[in-house]
């Protein structure tokens, strides 16, 4: 709960203090604008209805909670999170849910060959999808893809690299994605070819490190804070933005569209956060929380 509402800034609900926001989330309890109930797509009926109560600050951005009604139909807060829908499906294959430990929501686990690491991002919809509780080969099955967004607390703008011409270098990383590709379908074959052509890419960029900046060399960068975290260190290059001011505050935010590593997502961050003036063809620098939307 603690991340959660440190990351309510992203949406434009900076500096609110615990009853402010406590009065916010009264009004999603009171007047959302789409409710969810869980849906047991296994065949359990559990005795509490588990439910989704969505606000919308603006359009495809707010605040959602998750709960139950009592015995006296009243609905019991579990938890509440701010989140950015995404129209943008990253990948049909290879998503599974996986519940957090020790607390509530869902992770869903991604595995995206472009990145070359397993994707955790933390599921906006998952009373859509499942009941929160079990997480079956059934309901997977009904996945359609995955949609991914991110909410920031701080970042900063990066220049372009501008015109970088290596052509050795760029026919070196098309061999490793190749590669990847066939060992993410299963050709094992490919490691060995895979790990010597990381070492070449290691050694070209190691001597142009030696004469540029590091941000002159990486062009974007999606790399997790640790195992099985939704958290990310994102270097990405902005293809789209708006900006948006909340009633609510009187506060702005960017949502800023990111091309990254071969995906494409959107993270939203409050102005006032961000170092710098985003433009078109400008890299984003900063952690994000990874959210995902599972297309059904």
């Amino acid at each position: 709960m603690e991340q959660m509402n440190e990351y309510m800034s992203a949406v434009g609900l900076a500096g609110l203090s615990l009853n402010d926001l406590e009065d916010i989330y009264r009004i999603v309890e009171k007047d959302p604008d789409l409710v969810q109930e869980a849906k047991y797509i296994d065949g359990h009926n559990y005795q509490d209805r588990m439910f989704e109560l969505t606000k919308y600050i603006i359009p495809g951005t707010g605040i959602r909670e998750r709960g139950f009604l009592d015995r006296d139909g009243e609905f019991v807060r579990q938890e509440v999170f701010p989140f950015v829908d995404s129209q943008e499906k990253t990948t049909e294959e290879g998503i599974t849910l996986e519940g957090l430990k020790n607390e509530p929501g869902c992770m869903a686990r991604t595995e995206i060959a472009d990145l070359g690491c397993v994707l955790y991002t933390y599921v906006q919809n998952l009373y859509e999808v499942s009941d929160g509780r079990e997480f079956t080969d059934q309901s997977e099955a009904l996945y359609d893809g995955i949609a991914i967004s991110g909410l920031a607390q701080t970042a900063m703008i990066l220049l372009p690299m501008g015109d970088v011409n290596d052509s050795e270098l760029s026919r070196i990383e098309g061999r490793r994605k190749k590669l990847k590709q066939e060992l993410f379908n299963g050709n094992d074959d490919a490691y060995e070819q895979l790990t010597l052509t990381e070492m070449q890419i290691y050694t070209k960029i190691d001597k142009r490190v030696r004469k540029d900046s590091i941000y002159g060399v990486v062009q974007s960068t999606l790399m997790p804070r640790g195992i099985e975290d939704d958290m990310f260190y994102c270097i990405g290059v902005i293809e789209d933005m708006s900006e948006s001011e909340i009633a609510l505050t009187g506060q702005k935010i960017y949502h800023l569209l990111l091309s990254c590593c071969g995906i494409r997502f959107e993270v939203s961050i409050n102005k006032e956060a961000l170092l710098g003036e985003p433009q078109i063809g400008r890299r984003f620098k900063g952690m994000v929380w990874m959210q995902s939307k599972i297309l059904i």
